[in-house]
């Protein structure tokens, strides 16, 4: 991990932990978007991902398959293989690795302590950020690999895994926090390398954050403004189904308690305003963060869930 990362990573945890101590509430959106605007860029490094995709393909996926069909448990040189190759830059290659450890965990050929072990390796600074203050580049297949994992890792403790501890639990808000903080990939299917999709994947996280009965409303609070502090600088477009998923979350969230709702429309009052300061539109990064808000305002007014009191006020000030 850089200096650079560090420092922001060390500034972000401080937050969270104010604003779960009631420390701060109203100054957390302008003190995260701050943050945000100090993300530096670095430059290109070289990156290898796997290079042997067609044969793992041809020879381990076929074994692999045959044995979970059969039940037989696989041995750890083949789930280290697995893990390896999420990060192929090869869209078969990377969606076989993800299928074939979500059925592991389906089928119960895991425990606990394994799915633990794999928390821990998602959530290495190496893959989580690898490369992720660059120009795009193929690393993004790996990070997005990560997070859809570690989404599936969640979502196995909630139903019955139960590894989570308190503390690593909110290590991975603080982690995925900082992921969404530093990327700035905005890419969804690409190519014939099929989906990065990074901002879907990492909102995909903080809905599952939903779900669980032993955070606080500071923890959501916290996440909900790392991810619309991110959005609303982000200066490439979001169209590939990001703003729907950010706005289901966001509903999800909203509908739960008026602390909510206070919250985002302060936060929405301030974002409408900075874009007003946007005098000079003469490029087309400028342009993208006046249509991804709209994307998003639109995607929030068609949700039928959405608080009439947050809909009123996009109303208002929309239309």
């Amino acid at each position: 991990m850089t200096e650079s990362i560090a420092s922001l990573r060390e500034q972000l945890i401080e937050l969270h932990q104010r604003v779960d101590n009631a420390e701060i509430f109203q100054s957390l959106y302008q003190r995260v978007g701050e943050l945000v605007e100090k993300v530096p860029s670095q430059k290109r490094t070289s990156y290898e991902p796997p290079a042997d995709d067609q044969r793992y393909l041809k020879n381990e996926m076929s074994v692999i398959k045959q044995q979970m069909l059969e039940k037989e448990p696989l041995d750890q040189v083949q789930k280290k293989s697995l893990f390896y190759h999420l990060a192929s830059v090869d869209r078969v290659a990377r969606e076989c690795s993800r299928q074939a450890i979500n059925d592991l965990l389906g089928h119960e050929m895991v425990s606990a302590d394994e799915i633990a072990h794999w928390t821990d390796y998602v959530l290495q600074d190496d893959i989580l950020y690898a490369h992720v203050l660059e120009p795009k580049n193929q690393a993004v297949f790996m990070r997005a690999s990560a997070v859809n994992m570690l989404h599936s890792f969640l979502m196995a403790d909630r139903f019955g895994y139960f590894f989570l501890t308190e503390e690593k639990l909110q290590e991975v808000i603080n982690k995925v926090a900082l992921l969404v903080l530093l990327e700035k990939d905005t890419r969804g299917f690409i190519g014939r390398r099929g989906w990065a999709h990074m901002f879907f994947e990492l909102t995909n996280i903080f809905m599952e954050m939903t779900e669980r009965t032993d955070l606080l409303r500071g923890d959501h609070i916290f996440m909900m403004t790392v991810l619309v502090e991110r959005y609303r600088r982000l200066r490439t477009p979001l169209e590939m189904g990001e703003q729907n998923e950010i706005a289901e979350y966001l509903v999800c969230l909203l509908k739960r308690h008026r602390l909510y709702q206070d919250y985002f429309l302060m936060e929405l009052k301030d974002w409408r305003a900075w874009l007003k300061q946007q005098s000079d539109v003469d490029n087309e990064g400028d342009w993208h963060l006046f249509f991804n808000y709209q994307r998003l305002m639109t995607a929030l007014l068609v949700d039928k869930d959405l608080p009439p009191k947050v809909m009123a006020e996009i109303i208002e000030q929309e239309i």
